[in-house]
C-alpha cells in the first residue's frame, strides 16, 4: 500500500501538469489567433503574453487585457511627450510634440470608451476605439520627419489594431 502512494502521487502530478500545459497552450493559441490579424503579430503576441492573465483568458478577457496594456502604453507615451516638450528649445520640435500630446490624450479617451463597449458586447464601439487609437498613433508619427516617438507610435498602432482584431473575432463568435 505504501508503495502505491508514490506512484499515485506521480500520476496525479503528471495529470495536473498536462492539464496545466494544455490550458496554457490553448490560451497561447488564442493569442496567436488574435495576433495573426495584426499589423505586427510579434509585437502583439509579446504584449499580450506579457500579461499573466492571457494564459487563461477567453477573447473578452484578452480584450480587457488589451485595454489595460494600451492605457498603460498611452499614458507612458504621453508622459514621455511631456518630458520631451519640457526639454526641447526647438520650436520646430515643440509644435509636433504638442500635437502628439493632444493625440495621446484622445487615445486615452478612446481607451476609456473601449471598456464599456466591450462589457456591453458593443463590438463595433470597441473596434471604433481601436480605430481611433491606431489613427492617432499614425497621425503623431506623420507629424514628424524623423519622430523621436517612432517605436512608441508603432506600438500604439499595434494596440489599436488589436482592439479591431478582437472585435472582429468576438463579433463572429456570437453569431
Amino acid at each position: 500500500m505504501a508503495r502505491n502512494i508514490p506512484r499515485t502521487f506521480f500520476l496525479l502530478v503528471l495529470l495536473l501538469s498536462s492539464l496545466s500545459c494544455s490550458c496554457v497552450m490553448g490560451a497561447f493559441d488564442l493569442v496567436d489567433k488574435v495576433c495573426i490579424q495584426n499589423t505586427s503579430p510579434p509585437i502583439c503576441r509579446e504584449a499580450l503574453r506579457s500579461d499573466v492573465r492571457s494564459a487563461v483568458s477567453d477573447l473578452t478577457g484578452l480584450g480587457y487585457i488589451a485595454i489595460d496594456l494600451t492605457r498603460r502604453h498611452v499614458t507612458a507615451t504621453s508622459n514621455r511627450i511631456k518630458v520631451l516638450i519640457a526639454q526641447t528649445q526647438d520650436p520646430g520640435l515643440k509644435k509636433p510634440l504638442a500635437f502628439c500630446e493632444q493625440k495621446y490624450r484622445e487615445a486615452l479617451f478612446a481607451c476609456e470608451r473601449a471598456g464599456p463597449s466591450l462589457g456591453e458586447r458593443y463590438y463595433e464601439g470597441f473596434s471604433a476605439a481601436g480605430d481611433a487609437v491606431s489613427s492617432l498613433g499614425k497621425a503623431c508619427q506623420n507629424a514628424f520627419g524623423a519622430s523621436p516617438l517612432g517605436s512608441k507610435n508603432k506600438k500604439t498602432v499595434v494596440f489599436g489594431d488589436l482592439f479591431r482584431s478582437l472585435a472582429s473575432l468576438l463579433s463572429k463568435s456570437r453569431v
